[in-house]
């Protein structure tokens, strides 16, 4: 079956009809692009590492460099065009945490989802369905989904991974969207992570139900043990932010104190650290400071400043 070269064109996207024709697209040589496709599990190094919830491990495939260097180039010539949905907030340039946690923050009831094994569960049917959609032949589309998938699933640590997640879940986002835009319900989704609020907590009883059957008729399926009911009294945590009273979006007052404790240990000569140590806790301390400086300027400014104060007091060298 031919590919819909008008539909291509009209997407921005490469017309690609063949190996033949991709080998010159992305100056790789057939036969690697026929192993790459052929046998793609091959082509990766796997580890575990823990899950933040101390439960299980989370299991990481890094591609290797030639099938890494191949992943990339579909990222950039293909579907960094495709849009996603704008309730769909991870893996996005412009986008970020912040853009997750802020169109909830008038909002006083807040209920959060966790979709499980959210890459394991887009298989390379779905994947396929992505390239044949956007117009490729289904030759190209099976070459495009084996060399995007491993094990037959989208594999954590591939390069392509995240933004075909936004792809595929594009309808789910739009059902969800809908849903909720009928009933007065904010929903953001930042990967597995799903985030309704409301101003009442009975819509979201409701809302909570809808979502069940949505992401199951998708082909996922929540993690009941991490659902989250936050109302006004409690401190409203989404994606790593706090959301105040007030609407406020930030690391909240807790995290602020641990690094500005932190920031005292670093920058005073009587440490009890080496200099190994100290270094690293520097180096950690920048690290954090240049994430508030995108999710919480007001914090990251205060304790910058209260940063080279120490510095400067205790003439102690910042170098990592």
């Amino acid at each position: 079956m031919a590919s819909d070269s008008y539909r291509l064109r009209v997407f921005g996207l490469p017309v690609i009809e063949s190996v033949a024709e991709l080998a010159a697209a992305t100056h790789l040589s057939p036969a690697l692009l026929y192993h790459l496709c052929q046998f793609p599990d091959r082509f990766y190094r796997r580890f575990s590492i823990p899950k933040k919830s101390g439960a299980g491990a989370r299991q990481i495939r890094c591609p290797a460099r030639p099938l890494k260097a191949l992943q990339a180039w579909l990222l950039r010539a293909i579907l960094d065009s495709v849009k996603v949905h704008p309730a769909a907030t991870a893996f996005r340039k412009g986008h970020g945490l912040r853009s997750n946690v802020t169109p909830h923050r008038e909002n006083r009831y807040f209920l959060c989802l966790d979709i499980e094994d959210f890459f394991p569960s887009i298989g390379y049917a779905k994947v396929w369905t992505v390239f044949r959609t956007l117009g490729y032949n289904a030759h190209m589309s099976h070459v495009f989904a084996s060399i995007c998938t491993c094990d037959g699933v989208l594999p954590q640590g591939g390069v392509t991974s995240p933004a075909l997640s936004n792809i595929v879940c594009f309808r789910m986002d739009a059902r969800l969207a809908g849903y909720c835009g009928k009933h007065n319900v904010a929903y953001t989704r930042y990967a597995d992570d799903m985030t309704l609020s409301a101003t009442s907590p009975r819509v979201l009883v409701a809302a909570r139900r809808m979502c069940t059957r949505i992401t199951r008729d998708e082909g996922f399926a929540l993690n009941e043990r991490k659902t989250r009911v936050m109302g006004p009294r409690q401190c409203r945590h989404v994606t790593g932010l706090v959301v105040s009273d007030r609407g406020t979006v930030g690391v909240g007052r807790r995290r602020e104190r641990v690094l500005r404790a932190a920031i005292a240990r670093g920058a005073t000569r009587d440490t009890g650290l080496t200099d190994a140590e100290g270094r690293r806790l520097r180096h950690r301390i920048r690290g954090w400071l240049d994430y508030l400086q995108d999710v919480d300027r007001p914090r990251a400014d205060r304790l910058k400043r209260y940063r080279t104060a120490l510095l400067e007091r205790w003439q102690v060298s910042d170098q990592a």
